[in-house]
């Protein structure tokens, strides 16, 4: 014996194409609505990266200060900008006359090229020496001895009403 129920009736196709459009409908609203939300936060998020580097000049010292064949330390400063942190970043130069007669400034990061660690003119073995694996490097930045794979960074350099300015760029 079967029995029919009127409320477990099977829906007509024309109630099922209506269902079928309202789901499709309800999707795409939600998949719009989703995107409206979406796209301001994901602009938001990689903005820091599209952003342009900003290079900027710092001053070092006076060109006077410089002797030829005698590296001279220099200590800076500058603002960092790393996404939506920006703090005050430190960092040292060397400015060289490589000889005599020469009006070729040499500015060098004190960075050493095998781990990063901060290397320091030696005036009595007349190199840069990096205290960490004990790379040595000449007065003109390139590696002699030890670890380093690379000479020293070369820093682009300017003269402004005679002081020695580098080019730092933010990483």
């Amino acid at each position: 014996m079967e029995r029919h129920d009127n409320n477990h009736r099977q829906p007509s196709p024309q109630e099922l194409s209506r269902r079928r459009f309202l789901a499709y409908l309800s999707g795409l609203l939600a998949g719009i609505i989703t995107l409206i939300i979406a796209i301001p936060i994901i602009g938001f998020v990689i903005s820091p990266l599209l952003r342009p580097k900003k290079e900027s000049w710092v001053k070092l010292g006076p060109v006077s200060a410089l002797t030829p064949g005698q590296p001279i330390k220099f200590a800076y400063s500058y603002q960092l900008i790393d996404g939506w942190f920006e703090k005050t970043a430190h960092a040292t130069a060397y400015a060289v006359l490589p000889a005599a007669g020469t009006k070729d400034i040499i500015v060098l990061s004190n960075i050493c090229t095998h781990l990063g660690c901060g290397v320091r003119w030696d005036d009595t073995q007349h190199q840069f020496l990096c205290p960490c694996h004990n790379g040595r490097f000449d007065i003109e930045g390139k590696n002699v001895a030890g670890p380093p794979p690379r000479p020293l960074p070369k820093l682009q350099w300017k003269i402004d009403q005679g002081m020695i300015l580098a080019k730092v760029e933010e990483v």
